[in-house]
């Protein structure tokens, strides 16, 4: 799965102490944390609008990337979903509003 969605260029991977990876990626709207999960019909991302320094709190393991997803910049994270016909569904979600963890895949 690729690390992050189309619509963001890949800035950096960020190996995490359990051995996966989370992604730093830009777009128009700034940098974003970006969580690869596999969906049900393909690749899911997580993306949320991040600071320079809850970045680089995830790269020195004093924050988890789901804290970042969970407060993200904005008070919200962009879920993109691969459909089986091959595009891509974007939709906006509020920190408030997500579930922990992979339960975000049933909330976007």
């Amino acid at each position: 799965m690729e690390k992050v969605p189309p619509q963001l260029q890949l800035g950096e991977l960020i190996p995490l102490a359990d051995g996966t990876e989370v992604a730093v990626g830009y777009g128009t709207g700034g940098q974003f944390l970006v969580m690869s999960i596999s969906g049900r019909d393909g690749g899911c991302w997580v993306c949320a609008p991040a600071s320079d320094r809850a970045v680089q709190c995830v790269r020195d393991g004093v924050a988890s990337p789901w804290s970042v997803v969970h407060h993200s910049a904005t008070g919200t994270v962009d879920v993109y979903r691969s459909c089986v016909d091959g595009s891509i569904q974007e939709s906006v979600m509020l920190c408030s509003a997500l579930p922990m963890g992979h339960g975000v895949l049933v909330a976007a």
